[in-house]
Formats: C-alpha cells, sequence, structure tokens
C-alpha cells in the first residue's frame, strides 16, 4: 500500500515509520527540506535501515500524495490551514484515496468541509505513535461507511488497535485522560492525598504506567491548560482549568520541560514532589498525663473542710 504522511515534525515522523515497519511504502513529505532530512535521520537512528528503506523524503506535495491509497495529514494547522491543505491533496489523488487527519485538537467534520467528496475522510488519532499501538478512528459527520471500515482495516494492518469514536471535542482518550488530570488536581488543592499517593492510586491501583499527574507533567502544564480551556468551552464547566494548574503555569512551573511541575524532574525522572504536596494526619493523640491524679493538696486532694 502507497501512504503519503504530510507533516514531517513529531507525530508525522512517528506515524511514518509505524507506516513503514508494517510494510508500507511510505512518502513523508514537508515544505521544509531541512525538516525532512531531519526526519528521515531521526527515523535511521531509532529504528534502523528497515524502516528507512520504506520511506521517501520529499518536498512536492503531488509527488507525495499522486499515487497514495491513504494520506495522512499529521501537519500542526489549524482547521482551516488543514481544510485547504486536503482541498489542495484532493485534486491529486485518486477518487478511492482515503484522506484522514490526524491529531486531537481539531474538527475532522470541519476539516472534510474542504473536500468534493467529504465521505472518504476520517480521522487517525495516533494516541501515541512512539509508545502506543492505540489509534482512535474518528468518524466526521460526513464519513462514509466504507470510508470507517477501510481506516480500521488500515490501522489493523499496523498492528494497531483501532478505536472508534464520534468527532467530539478530544475524542475519547484526550477527555479521559483530561478528565483524570483535573480530578487529580482538584484533589491536591482540597488536600485529599500528597501528590504521589494520587498518582499511585492509579499507577499501583490501576496499572497505570503513569499517573494523572506525572502524565500532566510529562504532557506539558501549559499542554494541559489550554487544552481543558479549549474543552471547557465546548463541552461546559467540568472541564474548568484547576486554579492550581493556572498558579503553577503562570509561574513558569511547565513539568518536565522546565524541571518543575507536580514533581520534580532531572533528566525526565521524577526525584520527589513539589509544592504543594498535602500531608494528610490524624488528630493529636492526647497528652501523656491527661488521666495523672491532681497533685495533693489541690483542689480534688485538699482534706480542708
Amino acid at each position: 500500500m502507497e501512504v503519503a504522511v504530510l507533516g514531517a515534525t513529531g507525530g508525522g515522523r512517528a506515524i511514518a515509520s509505524q507506516c513503514a515497519l508494517a510494510g508500507h511504502a511510505v512518502r513523508l513529505h514537508d515544505g521544509d527540506a531541512n525538516v525532512v532530512m531531519d526526519a528521515i535521520d531521526a527515523i535511521e537512528q531509532r529504528h534502523g535501515d528497515e524502516a528507512l528503506a520504506a520511506i521517501d523524503g520529499t518536498t512536492g506535495l503531488d509527488a507525495a500524495v499522486g499515487d497514495a491509497d491513504v494520506v495522512v495529514d499529521a501537519t500542526e494547522g489549524d482547521e482551516r490551514t488543514r481544510r485547504e491543505l486536503v482541498a489542495d491533496v484532493e485534486e491529486t489523488v485518486g477518487d478511492e484515496t482515503l484522506i484522514a487527519t490526524s491529531g486531537a485538537a481539531v474538527s475532522v467534520t470541519g476539516v472534510a468541509a474542504g473536500l468534493r467528496k467529504p465521505g472518504r475522510a476520517v480521522g487517525l488519532h495516533f494516541v501515541d505513535p512512539d509508545e502506543s499501538s492505540l489509534v482512535e478512528v474518528v468518524v466526521a459527520d460526513q464519513t462514509a461507511e466504507t470510508a470507517r471500515e477501510r481506516a480500521v482495516e488500515f490501522v489493523e494492518g499496523l498492528d494497531g488497535t483501532p478505536l472508534v469514536v464520534r468527532d467530539v471535542p478530544g475524542f475519547a482518550s484526550t477527555r479521559l485522560d483530561l478528565a483524570l488530570i483535573v480530578e487529580a488536581v482538584r484533589m491536591v488543592e482540597e488536600d485529599v492525598a500528597s501528590v504521589p499517593d494520587v498518582d499511585r492510586a492509579l499507577e499501583l491501583g490501576r496499572d497505570h504506567p503513569a499517573g494523572p499527574l506525572a502524565l500532566a507533567d510529562e504532557i506539558g502544564l501549559g499542554n494541559v491548560l489550554e487544552a481543558l480551556e479549549d474543552l471547557a468551552n465546548r463541552l461546559g464547566g467540568r472541564f474548568d482549568p484547576p486554579g492550581l494548574l493556572r498558579e503553577k503555569v503562570n509561574d513558569g512551573s511547565l513539568g518536565v520541560t522546565t524541571g518543575e511541575g507536580f514533581y520534580e524532574w532531572e533528566n525526565g525522572e521524577r526525584v520527589g514532589p513539589a509544592d504543594p504536596n498535602p500531608v494528610v494526619r490524624g488528630r493529636p493523640d492526647p497528652e501523656s498525663d491527661a488521666g495523672t491524679p491532681p497533685e495533693p493538696g489541690g483542689p480534688m486532694g485538699s482534706d480542708d473542710g
């Protein structure tokens, strides 16, 4: 299968690698030749010649998509920019080419509106393309059932796990991640439990690789705040960012990238919780001498009558 991946930065680079390792011929496109070369070098370092042999880099859009069976838009543009891009792609590709847009922050329905045949459009949100096989297949308002089925088959062909979701803000995985992060931050705000104990509830209790506070630090607290503000605008108050999150972002404590967020970090590893870190204590123990009889001559021990 011929796959065109548009966008050669982190996400597109990882998607191209997955497709190449699954045996597809991949053309990786970016308008900047230096970005393309950097991506090719990074793929070679990470995956070796096996992946690299199946990938061609190009700065020409027509050359990238001309014979493609699947086009994946992994650029970082906004909805309008992506809508214009897929419209340009449609001028070159065949009638049966599947056109997918990747990422969780853009409406697939809005992007598909740029197509003459919007039924061929789907979303493919690679949840963590470097580490996870989970891919959300996003069904836009215009998506035809045949396109949905082809997208599911494509993901399965990558040894991926397809998760079929409606085109709603945040899809499924992002909404769940952010909902957990919001509640975890509020628990710290309300002195419910320490930062490590909040995370241990899911790391040890539910076998999550990282608890919600550590995950927020890894994503970047500025990115979390931006995503929550977007969901709060579109879905309502349950995604309102907690005040503590805003405070940390305003103070420049952004997580792993700055060395401090909800944790302190060194070389990408947690070294301990940052402030605030609630300590849950019991009531003070009774005084050890509370039951000692009064001294003789005191009010209860006087012989005066």
